[in-house]
């Protein structure tokens, strides 16, 4: 019976901190853009110069990709 008591407050627990951390998901889904919405303005620094980068800059002008992760 010990078991069974333990998986249960496990599983109790787990039901509790997932329902909590979908709320807080559906809460950043509301703040998120939208399709067809213009992406927020942000500034970088360029990876070949110390020169900063602001996305406005290229707004009406060409495409821009922004690619995450390594290039390695």
């Amino acid at each position: 019976m010990n078991i069974i008591s333990e998986l249960l407050s496990d599983a109790k627990f787990i039901i509790s901190y997932r329902t909590s951390k979908m709320s807080s998901q559906r809460e950043l889904n509301r703040q998120a853009p939208r399709t067809g919405d213009l992406a927020p303005d942000f500034t970088l620094t360029d990876s070949s110069s110390p020169e900063t980068v602001t996305l406005s800059e290229f707004r009406g002008k060409k495409p821009v990709a922004l690619v995450f992760g390594s290039f390695t």
